[in-house]
């Protein structure tokens, strides 16, 4: 019997980072759902109950912190990995403690094998 297909939500707005982690995800197995802002990024995880949420930290509308914030109040969250340029090894630490509780954070520019290792590790294939 085959295992059901794991779903990934990617939130992310640059176009170009977008297009190539959905391009390897799917390439990979993954079904993959898309918002380019936040807001979107929360309205889908609650539709589409995704597996693992990839989320951006700079978006219109709803940081990723925001967004990891509300969807951890959910009853069973997903895992949900935050990336950025901006993100360093204290704020990880400040984040956790101020609740924001993501399951992994990815430090752009990451390597994409370096990502699907990371997914791996919260979901499996």
């Amino acid at each position: 019997m085959e295992a059901a297909t794991k779903r990934i939500l990617v939130i992310e707005d640059d176009p170009v980072g977008h297009s190539a982690i959905r391009d390897y995800l799917v390439a990979h197995g993954y079904e993959v759902h898309s918002a380019t802002d936040g807001a979107r990024g929360v309205e889908l995880a609650k539709e589409l109950t995704p597996d693992l949420v990839l989320c951006d930290v700079l978006l219109p509308l709803k940081s990723g912190f925001e967004v990891c914030f509300e969807l951890k109040r959910e009853s069973k969250p997903a895992p949900i990995v935050l990336m950025s340029a901006i993100l360093r090894r204290e704020d990880e630490q400040r984040y956790g403690k101020e609740g924001v509780h993501a399951d992994a954070y990815l430090v752009k520019p990451f390597a994409l094998g370096a990502m699907l290792t990371r997914i791996r590790q919260l979901i499996g294939r």
